[in-house]
């Protein structure tokens, strides 16, 4: 399997985590890509030219986050990122890290087309969702990946460090402790370490 990626994509980096907590990331080759440059072989595979973009071993292209998630869920049925009985609670959780990951995804896009996004309209929007989605998720925090390893942690973590990663010059760390506690104690684990943004 081939994975089209980029070292930054929160997306692609949920996707990542996954192949590598599910036991499948020795099975895929990765290729990190520029989506912004329409390479080849990443428009061939998706015309939509986004990231991640994961191409099966028989060449079908599979796009956007969580159907790929899905596809995984088939090839590694033993090692479920959603509980077989409940899932509603982890759902719950991950969409809103999604959610947050997207407002902060759309302030980084939206910079390119209007310098001053961050002030306009959509953008403090943006910011409002990413504000109190971090919020919300510091009231209402995902188990420990130690103690139980599911797709909302996944999304938190990486919802949290591509803020972070993004937006330095504010304190979401200090605004959100029990979530800044939480993610410390998430820090080494080899899946998280291997896909840092940027890294």
């Amino acid at each position: 399997m081939k994975l089209y990626i980029n070292l930054t994509s929160p997306f692609a980096r949920i996707v990542r985590i996954a192949l590598i907590e599910m036991g499948l990331d020795r099975q895929v080759t990765t290729q990190v890509v520029d989506p912004w440059t329409d390479e080849p072989g990443l428009m061939a595979a998706n015309p939509a030219g986004r990231v991640p973009t994961l191409v099966t071993q028989d060449g079908v292209a599979l796009s956007e986050t969580m159907l790929i998630l899905q596809y995984l869920a088939a090839l590694a049925p033993q090692a479920p990122l959603l509980p077989a009985e409940g899932p509603e609670c982890v759902l719950a959780r991950a969409g809103l890290a999604i959610g947050t990951i997207e407002a902060a995804a759309a302030i980084i896009i939206g910079r390119k087309s209007a310098p001053d996004f961050d002030t306009q309209l959509v953008g403090q929007r943006r910011y409002r969702t990413m504000r109190d989605g971090l919020a919300r998720i510091d009231r209402n925090l995902p188990p420990d990946m130690t103690e139980r390893l599911d797709l909302s942690a996944i999304a938190t973590v990486v919802a949290l460090d591509y803020i972070v990663f993004r937006f330095p010059a504010i304190d979401w760390l200090g605004a959100n402790p029990a979530l800044a506690a939480w993610r410390l104690r998430q820090g080494e684990r080899p899946s998280l370490v291997a896909t840092k943004p940027g890294g």
